[in-house]
């Protein structure tokens, strides 16, 4: 699979990026703010979806399937027994109790790049992430987990559990949502920390490279200059009293 170059993967990161978010909130989730901007605040990675993680009661309409469902309650902090039950007043529909872990896709130059995003997110507990390969060389990292929780409440209007039960459900699903944000610190932490391994891997290499053609370059020059006379002695005179490495690093 050829990987795009910088100037197409560049074009598709602005088309990405500055589309309207057409998601039910239409912006990105306060929680993670931050690290979502991180992420695309980096050449070779930009976010295509995201969701911090929520707590939420919705409620089915099995007359009126084609139109979905009402959403009585959405939350991506705790949330609390009273709200549900406020939520739950005077709907006709099948309501459900639904707790939504993170969930996070990204675009990556390369295979390589979504493996060191898969890295991090493996890493921190979401370990059902994997990587998708597109066409036009396109790859999308997921970041996910199975960490969820789901209830039915309700049957066509009519309560199925009692307050009791309710209140359980709430304290469960908080308690998910407490090591959900741990779980995306962590892999906010892990994410920061290879990227950076990455870029102090490719100094020292991008150094290496430099200097073994300067000296390339100077043999070459010398072979021309004086071909009958070039030895080990006029090499090691090559370098003019120039720390190489001091020559490089400071380019």
């Amino acid at each position: 699979m050829a990987t795009p170059s910088a100037a197409e993967f560049a074009r598709w990161k602005k088309q990405c990026l500055s589309a309207s978010d057409l998601s039910r909130k239409g912006s990105i989730d306060e929680p993670i703010v931050e690290l979502v901007n991180f992420i695309n605040g980096q050449e070779f990675l930009f976010t295509t979806s995201s969701c911090s993680g929520r707590i939420l009661v919705f409620a089915e309409k099995h007359e009126e399937k084609k139109r979905g469902c009402d959403w009585l309650l959405i939350s991506h902090t705790q949330a609390d027994t009273q709200a549900v039950m406020t939520a739950l007043c005077d709907h006709t529909g099948s309501a459900v109790f639904k707790y939504e872990p993170f969930v996070l896709h990204a675009q990556c130059r390369t295979i390589q790049d979504a493996r060191l995003m898969h890295q991090a997110a493996v890493q921190a507990g979401f370990r059902n992430s994997g990587i998708s390969l597109g066409t036009r060389g396109k790859v999308v990292v997921a970041i996910r987990s199975t960490h969820t929780l789901e209830a039915p409440l309700s049957d066509r209007g009519r309560m199925l559990v009692d307050e009791g039960y309710i209140r359980y459900l709430v304290t469960a699903a908080n308690g998910k949502l407490e090591e959900n944000e741990r779980r995306v610190q962590r892999f906010f932490c892990n994410l920061k920390e290879l990227l950076s391994r990455q870029t102090e891997s490719a100094q020292p290499r991008d150094v290496q490279h430099r200097k073994e053609k300067h000296q390339e370059e100077c043999r070459k020059q010398q072979r021309e200059t004086k071909p009958d006379t070039c030895d080990a002695q006029d090499q090691e005179h090559c370098n003019d009293g120039v720390d190489l490495q001091d020559l490089f690093e400071g380019s």
